[in-house]
């Protein structure tokens, strides 16, 4: 064994001085310009030490001339191999940027400049910050991206004054292309107010000159929807639904669409708003689709610009409507749903006395609160109201306190007929015979379920506990799972639902979903999402197209809007298009008007 360590020491001591070897014949010939002919040394220390400090810079080196001799695949698996490998590597920067010039070489334009931008945003080697920035100016220059992506850019790395610079005149270049010359002024200006290189500003302001002459440019619509984050499917269908609006328009060239990432967040949605409202030539908003962004854009919108329309195609939240004259509300909302039950039940079936069963939660406090209001200001009254936990088995409980109330109501009006002083007083006896054995009559019961199957369970409980009326809901009620839980205890129950709901067999809804299957390549979601933000869409291009003077205006003052699932009706803008649906020996029927007596 003493024999062999020396002849071992002496074998590595000759491979590393073979490494140098190669590596001075490949540096040599790398400066001569024969990086093709240093591939195949490279390739050898590669290969025989890639886990020691020569083998680390032979593919440094070797990865360097693969990029140069234009052989892309072999320096993208070699750079992406090397970063793995070698996470501390002090040439992390150089196979990083390697790695980046393959990308954009490959076609990913995008994910190359952003990993530019990562280098100058951590590297502190000034050498190469120094290449990394000039790279990544000339591929921007290069105009390969799009104002959205240079934008995104923009956003997440603020890293050189220069690269910003170049960030923002390429943007502004974009969008004077489009035709889009506010946007095009308001990125050129940022570029001269910069403090960029002289060339630089230099171009922008020759950019500046060359729209001295134009006005705000092509009108822009701007869309609001969710594209990353946990709601990312819905606002994909929104945009779905608005493209194909736009394109079925014919508004290619004609009308932009600038589309903006809320991630359903209210403050990224009024912050987009803003930058789209100070930069483009908006002339109407479709979105957001969730309620709380919605609400807050329209809060923003309607006290600041009421001339730019903006319509919601699936926020249901109550008041959102309500914040300006230039806020609509494309989708029913909950309270319109309430009223409209309300508004049936006190005047065709003259009801004044209602009992309400509210689920517990959102939709059910919503739904309450609002049946309640719209009662009492019809002249009539809810006199007991209790929240249960849906899916339950058994409501004993919610049902005794419900006929406790009842009773004392009853009993309370047997005094007064009798001409008693303690309008309170009761007769034990008379208490237990209801309590146990009658059926207490309320003429209205109001159950704002969030689904068919229990609605249709809360009718047989009803019944069960001896307590009878008019069984009311609203669009929770509707669906097959009613009928099959409920039976004959939901006949002559009524509804109030929206109107689209009732759409199913109509001509532009099959229209639709025929455009829509040969656009996308499937058929739109039950959720009606693209086929609401469509409908959102057309109200605006179909407006504009008659070149009025205020598309606010001309939206408040249109009867009503053909829709995918039918006719659209603003009333201060809200969609106050619903229906009355009823049960008729287990069949669903719309009921218009009043049912006669």
């Amino acid at each position: 064994m003493k024999r062999l360590l020396p002849f071992a020491l002496v074998a590595m001591l000759a491979a590393s001085a073979f490494a140098q070897d190669e590596i001075r014949e490949a540096k040599n010939l790398i400066q001569n310009g024969q990086c093709a002919e240093a591939i195949a040394p490279l390739q050898k220390v590669y290969k025989s030490s890639f886990r020691k400090s020569s083998g680390e810079k032979a593919a440094v080196m070797l990865t360097e001339c693969y990029l140069r001799e234009h052989k892309r695949d072999e320096a993208l698996k070699l750079s992406s191999r090397f970063l793995e490998y070698y996470v501390n590597t002090v040439y992390r920067e150089r196979m990083e940027l390697a790695n980046a010039i393959v990308m954009v070489e490959k076609g990913n334009v995008y994910e190359g400049v952003e990993a530019m931008l990562r280098i100058l945003a951590y590297s502190k080697n000034p050498a190469a910050r120094s290449r990394t920035k000039d790279v990544a100016i000339q591929t921007l220059a290069a105009s390969l991206l799009t104002a959205d992506q240079l934008q995104a850019l923009l956003e997440k790395y603020p890293v050189d004054k220069d690269i910003v610079g170049w960030l923002q005149l390429q943007i502004g270049r974009e969008c004077q292309n489009s035709k889009r010359y506010k946007a095009a002024r308001y990125w050129y200006k940022k570029v001269v107010a910069g403090g960029v290189a002289e060339n630089l500003s230099s171009t922008a302001e020759k950019g500046l000159e060359s729209l001295e002459d134009r006005g705000a440019g092509m009108p822009t619509v701007l869309v609001l929807a969710p594209l990353s984050g946990d709601f990312a499917e819905f606002g994909a269908a929104a945009i779905q639904g608005v493209i194909l609006a736009h394109e079925k328009a014919g508004l290619k060239g004609k009308v932009n669409l600038r589309v903006a990432d809320t991630r359903a967040d209210a403050a990224q949605a009024l912050l987009r708003t803003q930058q789209a409202i100070n930069q483009d030539s908006i002339v109407a908003v479709i979105g957001p689709i969730m309620s709380a962004p919605a609400a807050t854009v329209a809060a923003w919108l309607g006290s600041n610009f009421q001339n730019i329309p903006m319509l919601t195609p699936t926020a249901t939240d109550d008041g959102i409507a309500k914040m300006g004259p230039n806020i609509f509300q494309v989708n029913i909302t909950m309270d319109n749903l309430a009223k409209s039950i309300a508004d049936f039940a006190t005047k065709c079936l003259n009801i004044r006395e209602f009992a309400v069963l509210s689920p517990l939660g959102g939709y059910g406090a919503s739904m309450s609160q609002s049946f309640t209001t719209a009662v009492e200001r019809r002249g009539a009254s809810v006199i007991a109201f209790r929240n249960y936990e849906e899916g339950r088995p058994d409501y004993k409980t919610e049902f005794s306190l419900l006929r406790d109330v009842r009773f004392k109501q009853l009993n309370r009006r047997q005094n007064i007929a009798r001409g008693a002083n303690d309008l309170d007083a009761v007769n034990a006896k008379e208490r237990r015979f209801y309590m146990q054995d009658s059926t207490f009559n309320i003429p209205g019961i109001f159950i704002p379920a969030t689904n068919p199957g229990d609605a249709g369970l809360m009718a047989g409980q009803v019944a069960f506990n001896k307590i009878s009326g008019v069984l009311l809901g609203a669009s929770g009620w509707y669906g097959r799972e009613l009928l099959i839980q409920g039976k004959r205890q939901v006949d002559s129950s009524y509804f109030s639902v929206p109107a689209m709901d009732m759409g199913g067999n109509n001509d532009n809804l099959k229209k639709f979903v025929s455009d829509f299957k040969e656009r996308w390549g499937a058929e739109p979601g039950e959720d009606k999402v693209s086929g609401l933000s469509y409908d959102a869409a057309n109200i605006v291009f179909s407006s504009m197209a008659k070149n009025p003077n205020s598309l606010t205006n001309l939206i408040n003052n249109t009867a009503n809007f053909q829709g995918v699932y039918g006719d659209i009706k603003f009333k201060r803008g809200m969609n106050l298009n619903t229906k009355i649906v009823t049960v008729n020996k287990g069949k669903f029927e719309t009921v218009e008007g009043c049912p006669a007596k």
